[in-house]
Parts: C-alpha cells; sequence; structure tokens
C-alpha cells in the first residue's frame, strides 16, 4: 500500500457569533473554554458578546458542536454561525507610511 504523504486533511471551520444574558460572558465562557473543537474566544462589545472559532473534520461533527453542546448552554439567547468555504490567505502587514 502507497503512504500518500502529500495529502493534507481539510478541516471544517465555523465562526459563532454569541448573544448572551447581560453579565454572564464569564460563565460562558467557563462552559465552553474545554469543549473539543473550539479554538478560539474572545469577548466583544457590540451586536455580538462572545464570538467562537470552531474546528472539526466534517461539518456534521461542527454543527454537534454548535446544536448539542453551545446553543444548550442555559445563559446563550442566540447564535449566528458563518462556515468558512474555503482557507484563509494570510495577508502581510504593510508597514504604515
Amino acid at each position: 500500500m502507497q503512504k500518500l504523504s502529500n495529502v493534507h486533511h481539510r478541516s471544517e471551520i465555523a465562526y459563532v457569533m454569541i448573544n448572551c444574558e447581560s453579565g454572564c460572558q464569564t460563565l460562558i465562557l467557563e462552559e465552553i473554554k474545554d469543549l473539543i473543537g473550539i479554538k478560539e474566544i474572545k469577548c466583544t462589545t457590540g451586536k455580538y458578546d462572545i464570538i467562537l472559532k470552531i474546528e472539526s473534520d466534517s461539518i456534521e461533527q461542527l454543527r454537534d458542536l454548535i446544536s448539542k453542546k453551545i446553543r444548550r448552554i442555559q445563559l446563550i439567547l442566540s447564535t449566528t454561525t458563518l462556515l468558512c468555504t474555503e482557507r484563509s490567505t494570510p495577508i502581510p502587514m504593510q508597514s504604515m507610511q
């Protein structure tokens, strides 16, 4: 059997924006931080209270994480999910002139 060393598995990436009860961000962060697939958590101001970056091997795993674990946290009022369709491309920083 031939070993395919140049094949890269593409993980699925999504961003989940969360609206929660006022003042409950810390409690929600404690519940979310150890879930498998959570790659980044940011508290924000504005329309959303928390933004998560999640990664998984499949769309189904993303769906399960979001619907069965994240959305079931009682202090979360609503979520909006953005599913990435392609890998991001780093943009080099340009010096300020």
